[in-house]
């Protein structure tokens, strides 16, 4: 009788393993997703249809200390946009989709206009920089 106990104590530990490594697992992905997933396939959704938006090139490592300034200036002004991180795999391709056969240095915005880039800024390294392209370019129209 003992035998058969210690069996079913030892199948209980392992559907739990089972159950708690799945729930890892899926939980990962969802990470993964939200993190790389969301803006970059909205981003070649928008050039697909030709839409009019504005794209926000960063790097989320250390070394675009700039780009949460970037990022609080576009907030602050209301402009919906979308935040690409330049580190996913996609980012050479959607660079060829815009026909952009340069460096681009982050932070940088993007105007796209009906697919192809209408207005851009890259290596931003000052807020009135920020300000100034925005209302010249009149990005306000792109609020939320």
């Amino acid at each position: 009788m003992e035998k058969n106990e210690e069996m079913e104590e030892l199948k209980q530990k392992a559907i739990v393993c089972v159950i708690v490594f799945l729930f890892v697992i899926i939980i990962g992905l969802l990470f993964i997703f939200n993190r790389f997933g969301s803006d970059v396939d909205a981003v070649s959704e928008a050039l697909r249809d030709k839409e009019d938006f504005i794209v926000f090139f960063r790097s989320n490592d250390d070394s675009c200390s700039e780009c949460s300034m970037v990022e609080d200036r576009l907030n602050a002004h209301g402009i919906s946009y979308y935040n690409f991180d330049v580190r996913v795999s996609s980012f050479t391709s959607v660079l060829e989709r815009l026909k952009i056969d340069y460096e681009v240095l982050p932070p940088a915005i993007y105007v796209i206009q009906d697919g192809e880039v209408l207005y851009n800024i890259t290596d931003i390294n000052d807020q009135e920089l920020v300000d100034s392209f925005i209302e010249e370019n009149k990005l306000e129209e792109f609020s939320n």
